[in-house]
């Protein structure tokens, strides 16, 4: 079992862990001690309260973060949701626009016809406006 020494808030600690966890620990402990730099003077401080202090923060970190991450799944929901939409209304309105344009050549005047089109086109346009709002809000995440 592979031990490793680490420095927490200016204290030495050795510590043993599992094969080929080494780095996510030494990775753990670089968070703790940016932490544990924050809280200031850790030499007046005892061990556990520096420590204690430190989870905390990180601790605190870790919630703003799942929060930030649950907003912005919520905001992706209710994108897809109305890109679903957008996409039904889209079909419906193409489907409409075919069944309308097959009949003009029969009955319908070009005006209808022309109608219909700008319809189809408003559809699309809107179904490209949430595409695009799907690609920020996942751009977004990816950065965060």
């Amino acid at each position: 079992m592979p031990e490793l020494i680490l420095e927490i808030g200016g204290r030495v600690f050795e510590v043993a862990c599992e094969a080929g966890q080494e780095p996510s620990l030494e990775r753990a402990a670089r968070l703790l001690d940016t932490e544990a730099a924050k809280i200031g003077d850790a030499g007046r401080q005892t061990e556990k309260r520096m420590l204690l202090l430190s989870g905390l923060l990180l601790a605190d970190t870790m919630t703003s973060v799942q929060e930030q991450l649950r907003t912005a799944e919520e905001r992706i929901r209710h994108a897809e949701e109305r890109a679903r939409i957008a996409e039904a209304k889209s079909a419906m309105l193409a489907a409409n626009a075919l069944k309308l344009e097959t009949e003009a050549s029969h009955k319908t005047s070009p005006a209808e016809v022309a109608e219909l089109r700008e319809e189809n086109e408003a559809a699309a346009m809107l179904l490209g406006q949430v595409v695009n709002e799907l690609s920020a809000l996942t751009n977004s995440l990816e950065s965060a």
